[in-house]
C-alpha cells in the first residue's frame, strides 16, 4: 500500500507508513478517468466523478471519520471529535487554484490610482496659482490692441487739437512730442486706447475734447 504523504510502498495490510508514520487509507481509483485518489475522497480530484469506494463512509448528509468513527458534515475538513483530516487533497491542486490576483497586487493598484489622482490635483492647483489674473490679461490685450491701431486715425483725431499741457506753447497735437502731464504723449495714448476699444474717429474727438479740451 502506497503512502500518500511520502510515497513509500508498505505491506498490503499496514495501517501506518513504516517510513513517516502516516496513517494508510489506501487509494480509490476513479471509474471515470482511472485517476488514483486519496482513500477518503468522495469525488475524483481530476474529473469530479463520485468515487464508488467512498459510499461506505457516507450516511445521508454526513461522512464518517476513519480515525474515530464519528459522523461529520460533508463539508467538514476536520473531524469535530478527534481533529482528523476528513478530506485530503494533494498540494499541487491548491497551487493550480491559486491563479487569482494576490492582496499585494490589489493594494498596489489602489495605491497607484490614489497617487495618480494626487498628482493631477496638485498640477491643477499650481496651474491656477501661476495663471495671470483677469486684470493683467485685460491690460495685455489692451496694450496689444493699442499697438495695432492705425496711426493715420490717431493723426486724424490729433490734428483737431493743440497740446493741453500749458507749457509748450500749445503746439499742434499731431506734431508735438511733449511728455508733460496732459501733454501730447498722454493725449495720443488716450486716443489709441479709445480707438482700440472700437470708437470711431468722431467719437474719440468728442471724448478727447471733453477730457483735455484745446480743440482747434
Amino acid at each position: 500500500m502506497k503512502c500518500i504523504k511520502c510515497g513509500l510502498e508498505n505491506p498490503r495490510h499496514s495501517k501506518f507508513c513504516r517510513k513517516c508514520g502516516e496513517a494508510l487509507r489506501g487509494l480509490l481509483r476513479c471509474p471515470q478517468c482511472d485517476t488514483e485518489n486519496p482513500g477518503d475522497s468522495l469525488f475524483c480530484i481530476v474529473c469530479g466523478a463520485r468515487l464508488s469506494g467512498s459510499q461506505r463512509f457516507v450516511k445521508g448528509n454526513q461522512r464518517k471519520c476513519r480515525n474515530c468513527g464519528h459522523f461529520n458534515e460533508l463539508e467538514a475538513l476536520y473531524c469535530v471529535t478527534c481533529g482528523e483530516e476528513m478530506i485530503k487533497v494533494p498540494k499541487e491542486n491548491f497551487n493550480r487554484q491559486s491563479v487569482g490576483p494576490s492582496y499585494k497586487t490589489i493594494a498596489l493598484v489602489i495605491g497607484m490610482i490614489f497617487l495618480t489622482g494626487l498628482v493631477v490635483k496638485l498640477g491643477v492647483t499650481f496651474s491656477k496659482r501661476g495663471s495671470p489674473s483677469k486684470l493683467n490679461l485685460a491690460s495685455v490685450q489692451t496694450s496689444v490692441s493699442a499697438v495695432s491701431v492705425d496711426e493715420a486715425q490717431v493723426i486724424a483725431v490729433a490734428k483737431n487739437f493743440r497740446c493741453a499741457c500749458g507749457g509748450c506753447g500749445e503746439l499742434p497735437l499731431a506734431t508735438c512730442q511733449c511728455e508733460m502731464p496732459k501733454g501730447s504723449v498722454e493725449e495720443k495714448r488716450f486716443i489709441r486706447e479709445k480707438l482700440a476699444e472700437g470708437f470711431t474717429v468722431e467719437q474719440v474727438i468728442e471724448q478727447l475734447d471733453k477730457n483735455y479740451g484745446h480743440r482747434v
